[in-house]
């Protein structure tokens, strides 16, 4: 009899512990459940479109500047592209160029965003509409790149007609992302210190050219940037290998390439005049007081004494220095390697750095 009394007591302490731990095990998991729903509500009380559009900014960001490094890599290791502007954006939307995934692009995409997005708002209690991702990026996505001005280019966003709701149908927010038909979301990207893809990609890699400014990058209000009497204004543009923004001057026919054509490398620059048109209306929504040029100049100077490597790349790809030229990058390596489009210069202090009338007039003014 005592022994069974020893046995009870026995199993009894090793029970007490067991139910412990069980009452203790569902007070610790009614916590947790407690607290999960607690977030769940504060996330859904606190939602606001804000909060999507703040997102929806950062990503654009990290995706834009992804993608433009992504294309310039492409360009002077493989070749040109058609349409620099489209292929910009499918980086971004998509992740691919010319059709072909990048891994530089993975989940950077603005697709890959949305889908994210859908699942966590689900996760919350919410609903979306459109909830394909394919939809969404085919019609209710709106990305556009262009140049802003010689030295950046610039993405605008809008999400259009989407629809958040509640699971009980509360419609949450409906319309587009920013709110208001002229209203965008911008990113902008400056290109120094990134290669030039057009010169590297005409002399096949043997030759390059850092995008560095020039002291005076943009004209002023007086005519002209520099003096052409003063030797170290001269020297300025032909030994430090800077970057000037020219404004066209169509009425002469001479049209200076914005970067985005730098990397389509076309002779006759047909997307010249929408590349105008994004930057002029980039600039206007984006409060500048003044129009800034777009295109983008820098110039060779093929004398062996100023830049030898520039006549060794020549040598290299199989062309030579023409007759006449002007040292403007883009119309000489045109007339030197292609034969095309060769426009006549003057030499100014040294023999080898010639300007055609008319960018000798834009850099220089009268004088």
């Amino acid at each position: 009899m005592r022994r069974g009394y020893l046995l009870n007591v026995t199993a009894l302490l090793l029970v007490i512990p067991l139910l412990l731990l069980v009452a203790t095990y569902q007070q610790a998991s009614s916590y947790i459940i407690a607290s999960q729903s607690q977030r769940t509500l504060v996330e859904r009380q606190y939602f606001g479109i804000n909060n999507i559009q703040y997102d929806l900014q950062n990503i654009v960001e990290l995706s834009f500047k992804r993608a433009y490094l992504t294309l310039t890599e492409y360009v002077i290791n493989y070749d040109f592209v058609d349409n620099a502007s489209l292929e910009l954006k499918n980086l971004m939307v998509y992740g691919t160029l010319k059709g072909m995934p990048q891994k530089n692009m993975d989940n950077l995409t603005l697709r890959d965003w949305f889908k994210n997005t859908v699942s966590y708002l689900n996760s919350i209690g919410f609903n979306v509409e459109p909830s394909d991702p394919d939809e969404f990026v085919r019609d209710h996505l709106e990305v556009t790149v262009g140049p802003l001005d010689s030295f950046h280019v610039a993405v605008r966003v809008k999400i259009k007609n989407i629809t958040i709701t509640e699971s009980s149908g509360v419609v949450r927010y409906s319309g587009d992302i920013p709110p208001g038909n002229d209203k965008y979301l911008y990113s902008v990207v400056s290109i120094v210190g990134f290669e030039d893809p057009f010169i590297v990609r005409m002399l096949n890699g043997l030759y390059t050219r850092v995008i560095t400014p020039c002291k005076i990058p943009f004209p002023g209000e007086v005519y002209g940037y520099y003096n052409i009497s003063s030797q170290d204004d001269v020297d300025e543009l032909v030994l430090n290998w800077c970057y000037l923004g020219l404004q066209d001057n169509e009425s002469a026919g001479m049209y200076y390439p914005t970067i985005l054509e730098r990397f389509e490398g076309k002779i006759d620059m047909n997307q010249h005049e929408y590349y105008l048109s994004l930057a002029k209306k980039f600039q206007e929504h984006l409060g500048f007081t003044r129009n800034f040029p777009v295109g983008i100049v820098t110039f060779l100077v093929p004398d062996p004494n100023v830049d030898p490597a520039l006549l060794g790349a020549l040598t290299s790809v199989g062309s030579f220095v023409p007759d006449n030229y002007t040292s403007v990058s883009y119309y000489f390596l045109r007339c030197a390697i292609d034969g095309e489009d060769c426009r006549e210069g003057v030499s100014i202090r040294y023999d080898a750095f010639k300007l055609d009338t008319i960018t000798k007039s834009l850099v220089f003014g009268n004088g």
